[in-house]
């Protein structure tokens, strides 16, 4: 009998605990570090799963790419502002439904980024180049996956394409190998199996173990799942998956100890649109009238001109995060991590925009 589930069940069933743990956390432990001049840049909202636990499946957003010129120019842009990481991630696409994604990736290096990272489900990589992927200037690729089978894939992924999936890890693995690649690799186990189950399938023991090391890593199934701002619930989920009780709005107030570290991150997305985290979005109003939402960079040169036209929004904005007006999206995030004020001050007082 697996011992490990019921264990997950009776954590998952007791959530208060976390709210105590993660409230105590959000008091007296902060995020202490420099933080990294990371920039998100959304190139594709096209995604080519249904993920029962995310909220792509629901249509909210127009389906659309950026194109690789205006991607460059944010690029180039970002990189005069300061900034030294990059992460593709949408908030709700995938990166390599991009015909482009790879001339992308080197795009981004040639302007200058020094990390480059994206969450992926993996399902299109051998469709692309993947040597020239692994040399483009990459160096982390997260992939999200629910387990190697297909009967898993159809019932968490929502789509019949764990044959793609597999050649594309089979490929990946390979040619990391032969390249002596330095490029991270990172499994995200999105499913109800236990790690010690996930490796116990034949999949994993014939195509992945042996190429586990320092580079490419196994991580911990997700415990709990996000609602996305309360359109996931758990009956939409499959039996050992759950959402993740908001463990900082029912304890409001220890939300609001330190700022988040999100705040000071900008996302732009494929229609030019530029906000303050870029984690999450209010499907019910739409990305360009929540409390996140700062403007459009259509209306200026680059995205130089427009951080300047919109520094004053900026601080406010920020500004009354820290006086406890927090945004509503925040209210409803779980993603909340606090960092130390002054870790947050010596950040801000980096940005370009505020010299």
């Amino acid at each position: 009998m697996n011992v490990i589930r019921p264990l997950r069940t009776f954590i998952a069933s007791h959530q208060p605990l976390r709210v105590i743990s993660r409230s105590i956390r959000n008091v007296f432990f902060p995020q202490k570090r420099v933080l990294n001049r990371m920039i998100t840049v959304e190139v594709s909202t096209l995604c080519n799963a249904r993920c029962i636990f995310c909220n792509y499946r629901f249509g909210y957003r127009k389906k659309s790419i950026m194109n690789l010129d205006s991607f460059r120019s944010i690029a180039e842009s970002s990189i005069r502002l300061g900034y030294e990481d990059l992460s593709l991630t949408s908030m709700s696409g995938e990166l390599f439904t991009h015909e482009n994604a790879v001339q992308i990736i080197k795009a981004a290096k040639a302007a200058g980024f020094n990390g480059i990272f994206c969450f992926t489900n993996g399902i299109l990589i051998h469709k692309h180049n993947i040597e020239e992927l692994l040399t483009s200037g990459i160096t982390h690729i997260f992939i999200s996956f629910p387990g190697f089978s297909e009967k898993l894939y159809e019932q968490i992924f929502k789509v019949s394409t764990f044959s793609d999936f597999k050649k594309s890890i089979q490929m990946l693995l390979k040619t990391h190998k032969s390249l002596d690649s330095k490029v991270k690799i990172s499994f995200l186990p999105r499913t109800y199996l236990t790690l010690r189950e996930i490796k116990d399938s034949e999949f994993y023991r014939s195509c992945i173990s042996h190429y586990i090391s320092d580079l490419v890593d196994m991580d911990e199934p997700l415990y709990f799942y996000d609602t996305w701002g309360g359109d996931i619930d758990s009956s939409q989920l499959v039996e050992g998956m759950t959402v993740d009780l908001n463990p900082l709005k029912s304890i409001h107030p220890f939300k609001k100890t330190y700022p988040c570290n999100m705040m000071l991150r900008f996302g732009i997305l494929v229609n030019g649109d530029v906000r303050l985290c870029n984690c999450r979005y209010d499907s019910t109003i739409g990305t360009t009238k929540d409390s996140l939402y700062i403007g459009n960079i259509a209306d200026h040169n680059n995205l130089e001109s427009f951080m300047l036209a919109n520094k004053v929004k900026i601080e406010k904005m920020r500004h009354e995060y820290i006086n406890g007006n927090m945004p509503a999206l925040c209210k409803k995030c779980p993603m909340y991590t606090p960092v130390d004020f002054n870790s947050y001050f010596n950040y801000i007082k980096s940005e370009n925009i505020n010299r």
